[in-house]
């Protein structure tokens, strides 16, 4: 058991010295989060993201360390949280630029920290963005490129890759306990087991179908086997996510596929753009992000840093 676990640390000391985070997949995964929480700040008032409730009669929780927030901080104003939504739109346009990432990467937390805490009923994409935004920190700390669209010159240090490797597995560990609770919540419910509860979901008066798609869809709502299976096939693919991204290559690139279709569809039947479009960022991130986790990803590193090596010797442009 001791020579298991030696090795074990051994192989993951090896890949986090060569773990390489930056690329297209991670600045696509960046903007595509950015871009969800644009919907939702652009497309919604300040009044009905910060609505007077009984624990919040001011619309907005500021105890504690939820002072710091950025709405809490603007409330001093007038128009506190139109300056405040202002403040947060812009952040976030400039993380969709490719600005900096080093140090937006931050700026983007701390928006997404203060929607889900200043609110009084964040909802369950608002937490995901709080913690993926968090654990992205240090995905891209070492980053110091201007534009994150360029191309990696160097390596990050030491420290860096040690950290954005740990962040990287903590990414995968919470996209698999989101998927893992969805599935253990749906079998633990009398209407999922029997298959239909699809049929309360279509007819939810709040995050119902569209009236276009209940009608087009009415002959097969009324049948029960294609209500049911469609049921236990959503199961079936928060499964296989679950299971695939802690895959290779290969099996990473199909979670992402099933992930993607099962989001898209969420996003167009219950008209929830704003969590689809959170949950694939996240796949973006855990599942397109080089992981390091076979020996070829390891060889291609290996012969991409040589050739760059090289190059810089010799004068020529990396």
């Amino acid at each position: 058991m001791t020579k298991y676990f030696t090795e074990l640390g051994a192989r993951l000391v090896s890949r986090a010295d060569r773990f390489e985070p930056r690329g297209l997949p991670l600045s696509i995964g960046r903007c595509v989060l950015a871009l969800s929480q644009l919907v939702t700040l652009v497309f919604t008032t300040p009044s009905a993201l910060f609505h007077v409730t009984d624990v919040s009669p001011g619309g907005l929780t500021c105890g504690g360390l939820r002072s710091v927030s950025l709405w809490c901080v603007t409330s001093v104003f007038d128009d506190g949280l139109a300056i405040g939504k202002v403040l947060a739109i812009t952040v976030l346009l400039v993380v969709l630029s490719g600005y900096r990432p080093k140090i937006t990467s931050v700026m983007h937390w701390y928006v997404a920290f203060s929607m889900a805490t200043a609110m009084p009923d964040p909802d369950g994409a608002d937490y995901v963005l709080q913690v993926t935004t968090m654990l992205m920190v240090p995905l891209c700390l070492g980053d110091d490129r201007t534009w994150q669209w360029g191309s990696v010159r160097r390596p990050l240090p030491g420290v860096w890759r040690g950290a954005a490797f740990a962040a990287r597995i903590a990414l995968q560990m919470q996209l698999c306990a989101v998927y893992l609770g969805a599935v253990v919540t749906k079998l633990m419910d009398p209407l999922w087991q029997q298959g239909s509860a699809l049929l309360a979901v279509a007819y939810h008066p709040y995050a119902g179908f569209p009236r276009a798609l209940l009608e087009l869809l009415e002959p097969l709502l009324r049948s029960y086997w294609p209500v049911a299976l469609a049921g236990w096939l959503v199961i079936a693919v928060q499964v296989g996510i679950t299971v695939l991204i802690w895959g290779r290559t290969r099996a990473r690139w199909y979670a992402f596929v099933l992930g993607l279709g099962l989001h898209t569809a969420i996003a167009v039947f219950m008209q929830l753009a704003g969590f689809g479009l959170t949950m694939i960022g996240v796949l973006v991130v855990v599942c397109l992000v080089p992981g390091n986790n076979d020996e070829g990803e390891l060889r291609e590193h290996d012969r991409i840093h040589q050739r760059r090596a090289v190059r810089a010797g010799s004068g020529e442009p990396a």
